[in-house]
């Protein structure tokens, strides 16, 4: 009897597991159609923060959390060090909209001459910003990591 409701246990587990795993496949690709603006917020001795709007496509019948990123800032090719995504993002299902991040670098932290380099572009118009890394989503219960390598000159 015992060998029986654990058969029947095992074959509702098989088939809750299969359910789930075949809405998985069910992912399309979020797709970044547009950078429509990039920005300083502050650029101090002791922070740099910057955001950046994007225009992000979410194909799929589900929403899509970005909850964490691992990602390093550069600028001029001169790594500064890690950055901390400031704001949780949520991608609404079927949507294609804008959304601003914001991305903050604190340099207490700095790797060594970093500081002396930041002081050194204050003054400039434009330099460029790489971030590069992985960030965090979630959805349906379900965490990936997806990379991130983004490239541009920003207005200081």
């Amino acid at each position: 009897m015992i060998n029986k409701v654990f058969s029947l246990f095992l074959v509702f587990i098989i088939i809750i597991c299969s359910f789930f795993m075949g809405s998985c496949n069910s992912y399309k690709e979020v797709k970044v159609n547009k950078v429509e603006r990039v920005g300083v917020k502050k650029f101090s001795i002791s922070e740099i923060e910057f955001f950046v709007e994007l225009q992000i496509e979410n194909p799929n019948n589900y929403k899509i959390n970005i909850t964490d990123g691992d990602l390093d800032l550069y600028i001029k090719d001169k790594k500064i060090g890690k950055t901390i995504l400031q704001n949780k993002l949520i991608l609404p299902k079927k949507s294609n909209e804008i959304h601003e991040i914001l991305i903050s670098t604190p340099l207490k932290n700095a790797l060594s001459g970093t500081i002396p380099f930041v002081l050194g572009i204050i003054g400039k118009k434009n330099v460029l910003i790489h971030v590069q890394g992985e960030i965090k989503v979630k959805a349906k219960g379900i965490v990936k990591k997806i990379p991130v390598d983004f490239k541009e000159n920003v207005a200081l």
